[in-house]
């Protein structure tokens, strides 16, 4: 069954889909064919996954209750980076947290929705941060403008269009922090105007615009062997398995039974 495009809500892995290949956006989003974690793909990158999922468990939790794991429960790099998370950002009663937390906008032909890993409010400085946590092997790429990626322009854009839920009435402009905590000292942040909010508004409306002017037979596969072998799509494409399957945090719940941590080893 073909889902209707009125009825969706961008997020910005669709939006990169649809930049990647028009067709690999049809296939997900249109035709509702997705695979979740058990792809194929190699034995280190799942376990590699799955630390990551975990690790966003970990957050989740202390933010949510500010209670931190028994460190007895954790081995190897996890004990690692959740005592290095601890230190980045500090869990405190002061302030307010909302780990793992979705907004939705529908406005102005913009519908968007975004799940932050962590909205964090500075109560006295009245400052508004987002954080998303990053567990990729190599660390953040000096040559990457931040700024102009879809993560960064859909997450900021959704916040300052939420903003009067978190902070009412108040002309603030929020922050995007990534950071790994494999690279604990390292981080990239991305701060926000009213002149970028307008400049994104214009971007998503025409992109959502072009995205919803296409009819069905026009999402057509990009011309590119290099994206098509690590596409979880080449099967049907090509009747040919992917070499290695690109996979992303966002294709992932996290839905974890808390009684089996202590049984996950890396």
């Amino acid at each position: 069954m073909v889902r209707k495009l009125d009825d969706l809500y961008f997020s910005q892995l669709a939006l990169r889909y649809f930049e990647k290949c028009h067709l690999k956006f049809r296939r997900r989003y249109l035709d509702g064919l997705f695979w979740a974690g058990d792809w194929g793909g190699n034995i280190e990158l799942k376990e590699l996954l799955e630390r990551g999922k975990l690790f966003h468990q970990l957050a989740w939790r202390y933010y949510s209750t500010g209670e931190a794991m028994e460190q007895e429960l954790l081995s190897g790099d996890l004990k690692d980076w959740f005592e290095n998370l601890k230190e980045f950002r500090p869990y405190n009663p002061e302030d307010s947290f909302y780990p793992e937390y979705e907004l939705r906008v529908n406005k102005e032909g913009i519908k968007l929705v975004a799940k932050f890993d962590l909205i964090y409010i500075d109560e006295k400085k009245r400052k508004i941060i987002i954080y998303d946590w990053k567990t990729d092997r190599k660390p953040f790429a000096a040559d990457i403008d931040y700024r102009y990626n879809l993560q960064s322009r859909v997450y900021l854009y959704v916040l300052q269009e939420a903003l009067d839920r978190f902070l009412p009435q108040e002309n603030l402009e929020p922050v995007l922090i990534y950071w790994n905590p494999r690279f604990p000292q390292e981080q990239k942040t991305v701060f926000y105007s009213k002149k970028r909010f307008m400049e994104d508004k214009l971007y998503l409306q025409e992109k959502i615009g072009e995205i919803k002017g296409l009819s069905y037979e026009e999402f057509r596969a990009v011309d590119d062997e290099r994206i098509c072998m690590y596409c979880e799509y080449r099967s049907i494409c090509f009747q040919k398995k992917p070499l290695l399957l690109e996979i992303e945090e966002d294709d992932f719940d996290l839905d974890l039974d808390w009684e089996r941590i202590e049984e996950i080893q890396f």
